[in-house]
């Protein structure tokens, strides 16, 4: 198997912690370059009040405010993880998760992309679909899904199942 780059979105979730620490570790076992993705929104622009306005330097600041989180994410993750990593950060901003993890995955010709997957709740999955399955769907190389669980079963209910 030869891995080259490896794709790793985060959403700040609990989930992202596991992912990217599995991705790190695969990257440095084969000398592979980390791609670390966000897909962040800046707030609506409300112009309706005057106390909802973003004006363009809010907007720079919220940009900027994204690109410094994932940065800091990212230094604090491989300084616990103690590996040396080539990492590229990629900050995508105002589109569709989805399609531009699933754009960047192609234009990066990325060889594995890791996600980092929670258990939803039932309304979650109602509004929202599972982006994980377009994600797996979609992708352009073999995916490696960690999981972490949120959501803990009631006592005996593991035992009944």
């Amino acid at each position: 198997m030869d891995l080259n780059r490896i794709l790793v979105p985060i959403s700040f979730a609990p989930s992202s912690k596991k992912a990217i620490r599995t991705a790190a570790t695969l990257a440095s076992a084969f000398d592979a370059k980390l791609y670390v993705m966000n897909v962040y929104k800046t707030p609506p622009r409300m112009f309706h009040s005057v106390g909802g306005i973003l004006f363009p330097k809010d907007l720079e600041k919220e940009r900027l405010d994204a690109i410094k989180k994932l940065d800091e994410f990212v230094r604090k993750e491989m300084r616990l993880l103690k590996v040396s990593v080539d990492v590229k950060e990629i900050n995508v901003e105002d589109e569709d998760p989805v399609k531009a993890i699933l754009r960047v995955a192609h234009k990066e010709e990325i060889d594995l992309m890791v996600l980092g997957h929670h258990e939803e709740s039932k309304m979650e999955r109602f509004l929202f679909g599972r982006n994980i399955d377009k994600l797996v769907d979609g992708a352009p190389c073999d995916v490696i899904v960690t999981r972490s669980h949120l959501f803990t079963k009631k006592a005996g209910a593991a035992k009944a199942a």
